[in-house]
């Protein structure tokens, strides 16, 4: 009888054995590491990608509370919570009290846009966000705020 292979222990994982593991290795070292059964539709290589990053972060000490904060509020916004944090730079979006009306001049007209206590309307269609706005006012994804002139450099 061959005998079994020495499973590694995640401490002693590099990074040039991880594109060795099969697909369900890669699944018990995700669970091993993280404590969770990794999402089933993630593909090998994005295991194998996110498992890289964590080992290198913890070589270099771990994520910082201030990063893990940034992430969650980046995990927040995509899940549709909360509003008014920039998820890509945790800065605060100037408010934009209701009842604001906002003109934007594109494509040759004047465009109005009133904000609510709840949603932006423009051309009486309500809207979750000033980037749901301008994207589709535009055609092309667009920082709100940024498109109607609320931050620095708006376009």
């Amino acid at each position: 009888m061959a005998a079994k292979p020495a499973q590694r222990r995640p401490s002693d994982l590099d990074l040039a054995a991880l594109a060795e593991l099969e697909a369900a290795e890669l699944r018990r070292l995700w669970q091993e590491r993280r404590g969770a059964p990794a999402p089933p539709t993630l593909s090998g290589r994005l295991m194998r990608l996110a498992l890289a990053w964590e080992i290198q972060a913890n070589e270099e000490g771990g994520e910082s509370s201030a990063v893990r904060r940034q992430w969650q509020t980046v995990m927040t916004r995509r899940a549709g919570g909360a509003r008014g944090e920039d998820a890509m730079n945790g800065l605060s979006a100037p408010p934009t009290a209701a009842g604001t009306r906002l003109l934007k001049s594109w494509g040759g007209e004047t465009h109005e846009v009133l904000v609510t206590a709840e949603r932006v309307i423009w051309k009486g269609k309500p809207y979750s966000s000033l980037s749901a706005v301008a994207r589709a006012m535009t055609g092309t994804p667009r920082n709100g705020p940024k498109f109607f002139g609320l931050r620095e450099d708006g376009e």
